[in-house]
């Protein structure tokens, strides 16, 4: 009856209401903050302004570790006080290791404090009811980690041998730079916990947000794995070989001499081998790995969002097969750098001390020199990369089946 009989302008059905309201809510998860109950987005701002100026004073020249007699202290780019010159950590060449955690503590100080300042700009736009709660949620999750990063590598060097030096726990304590380093990834974790609550808790829910399941929870977790061990591979050996006086390391970026009896390292970069075609498959295989790390992170935003939001799982598969196959590029080309001689030119007898010796490998000096890596075994790194390139498979493969 109700659709022969005539009806004003203003009435309309249940039917046609509940219609309505499913196709405002097809449209999808609203993400920007509601008008009101906005304390939670306030805490969040208020615990990333304060570990951004955390951050910020952890990357000044402040002490992170401090002498226990004499007073030197020792930071992320010098060394003061306690009666001796002081020591930019660019200029330490009697351990590589100390030099190189230095510089990363430092940098990862430097990134914590730029996804920080994102963060504290995102979070004032979310107080006025601006901004998006997605990108605000990324900055403060980056802005913790990085600031982990720094804490741990200062961690690390502090227990850490230094060439036969000694460590730093053995003469020194933690100072301020560490601290603030520490309380800074703690403010930066509960303020982005505190406004994932206020968007599970406030912010409209699209029709597609169901409960949420186990197996997509699993992607993500596997995803963190499969980037872990593409960072730590890429930073770690390829490929190695031990030689009566050295022992030879080549990554993706430089080779490492190793000298056995003064234990010490000398870093010789790519182009000491003065080959083009070495040069650039070995910037093929960095370019490849960055690319299969920024997919696999993008496939780890949208595989969070498919925890609740199944439309969102086709797009984390999408991502995660593209960091899947230049991940595989990667490898494949490391493999054909590593069986495949390189180089046109035959050094002769004296024109390099170490080829006389018949410690191949190391970079000659010869211009296209022939480089061959016969007799070298592969590194950790290579069977990182290779592990988390299969992860990742496996991964993906489980979250496609996912019902």
């Amino acid at each position: 009856m109700e659709a022969t009989l005539p009806r004003p302008a203003w009435y309309s059905s249940d039917d046609e209401d509940s219609g309505a309201e499913d196709a405002i809510e097809e449209d999808g998860t609203e993400m920007r903050a509601p008008q009101e109950r906005r304390s939670l987005v306030h805490v969040y701002t208020i615990c990333v302004c304060i570990g951004f100026a955390l951050n910020l004073a952890a990357s000044c020249p402040v002490p992170w570790m401090r002498a226990a007699q004499g007073g030197r202290t020792y930071g992320v780019w010098r060394a003061t006080g306690g009666g001796a010159a002081d020591l930019e950590v660019t200029a330490i060449h009697d351990c590589s290791n100390e030099k190189q955690y230095w510089q990363a503590a430092g940098a990862f100080s430097v990134l914590a404090t730029f996804f920080a300042a994102g963060a504290v700009i995102s979070g004032i736009f979310l107080s006025v009811g601006r901004g998006h709660i997605g990108v605000s949620l990324a900055l403060g999750f980056y802005g913790m980690a990085q600031s982990l990063v720094s804490w741990a590598l200062a961690a690390a060097l502090f227990h850490h041998y230094r060439c036969g030096k000694g460590t730093y726990s053995s003469f020194a304590r933690l100072d301020a730079g560490f601290a603030l380093a520490l309380v800074a990834c703690a403010l930066h974790l509960v303020g982005t916990a505190v406004l994932f609550v206020h968007f599970a808790t406030y912010y409209t829910k699209s029709v597609h947000f169901g409960k949420p399941h186990a197996y997509r929870f699993l992607f993500v977790a596997l995803l963190v794995v499969v980037m872990l061990f593409w960072c730590v591979g890429s930073a770690y050996t390829q490929w190695h070989r031990t030689f009566p006086l050295v022992k030879v390391r080549v990554t993706m970026w430089h080779v490492e001499v190793y000298d056995r009896a003064s234990r010490l390292s000398t870093f010789l970069g790519r182009r000491e081998y003065g080959s083009t075609i070495f040069i650039a498959r070995m910037k093929v295989v960095a370019g490849f790995n960055i690319m299969s790390l920024i997919f696999a992170g993008l496939a780890l935003f949208t595989a969070m969002a498919a925890c609740f939001n199944h439309k969102q799982r086709r797009n984390s598969n999408i991502l995660a097969v593209i960091a899947w196959l230049t991940s595989f590029i990667s490898w494949i080309v490391l493999l054909v750098v590593r069986h495949r001689p390189i180089g046109t030119v035959a050094v002769a007898a004296g024109e390099s001390f170490w080829y006389d010796l018949g410690y191949n490998g190391i970079p000659t000096g010869v211009a296209n020199g022939q480089i061959s890596y016969k007799g070298y075994a592969m590194g950790d790194g290579f069977a990182l990369i290779v592990t988390g390139w299969a992860l990742l498979l496996v991964a993906t493969v489980i979250n496609c089946v996912i019902p």
